[in-house]
């Protein structure tokens, strides 16, 4: 019994309601609405009071990110200027610097470039004065041996000459028409050897006789021998061609 009856109000139940339900749907029942203005807690309003300077300050905080980001850039740009100043200055400075020892090292070049054009100038000047120093010793010493050569010579010339006269004298024999103050010239050519090779009248005495016998005398000798040995610069100057005069008064009788 008890089973039944706890199966029996539950659907008497569910029974009533379908049929409350059925009942509204065919009579067009509308249940009636209470409109009430519900007040919102008084937390809630305190909420949305607290809630509008948030919004407010998250908005004025966003300003000043821009603003920092303004100047972030700007302090990045002037940090890059001033990064290009500093290499532009950098290379300034090495071009300075580099300009600098170019000019040093130039001048420097052209220092030792007139040092040593003004040691060649002094050397060459020095050159040329110990030139002349030698030459005029050379000179000096040329004059003094020239000198003594010439002496030398004269004297050794002095010697021949009397030697040739002694010769010719031996073989000349005074013609009957020879008279005092005749003068005959002979020009007489030799070869180092001392050989006679040619003997001319270069001046007349006037007598033909006078002068023929001058010339055989010293055809007849035909050769000095003793003229071998004479310094041939002697012989040149003094013998190759040579003057001899005959005179009445210096022959023997």
């Amino acid at each position: 019994m008890n089973i039944l009856r706890n199966i029996a109000i539950p659907c008497g139940a569910t029974l009533a309601i379908h049929v409350v339900v059925i009942a509204a749907l065919f009579s067009d029942w509308q249940p009636k609405i209470e409109h009430k203005l519900v007040k919102p807690p008084r937390h809630i309003e305190a909420k949305l009071v607290e809630l509008k300077p948030k919004a407010k300050q998250a908005k004025q905080e966003e300003k000043p990110k821009k603003v920092d980001l303004t100047k972030k850039q700007r302090m990045l740009e002037e940090q890059q200027r001033a990064e290009k100043l500093k290499r532009e200055a950098e290379v300034k400075k090495r071009q300075e610097l580099e300009a600098k020892k170019a000019a040093e090292a130039k001048k420097k070049k052209e220092q030792a470039a007139a040092e040593a054009k003004k040691k060649e100038r002094q050397r060459k000047e020095e050159q040329q004065r110990q030139l002349r120093i030698q030459q005029e010793f050379e000179k000096a010493l040329l004059e003094e041996q020239g000198q003594l050569l010439e002496d030398s010579y004269a004297t050794q010339a002095q010697s021949y000459a009397a030697l040739i006269r002694q010769r010719v004298e031996r073989s000349w024999s005074r013609p009957p028409s020879a008279r005092n103050g005749m003068r005959c010239e002979l020009s007489i050519q030799l070869v180092p050897s001392g050989r006679v090779i040619d003997v001319q009248i270069s001046r007349s005495s006037g007598d033909a006789a006078f002068d023929r016998a001058a010339l055989k005398a010293v055809k007849k000798i035909e050769a000095f021998p003793e003229l071998q040995d004479m310094p041939i610069g002697l012989f040149e100057r003094e013998f190759r061609n040579f003057k001899m005069v005959f005179q009445p008064e210096d022959l023997r009788q």
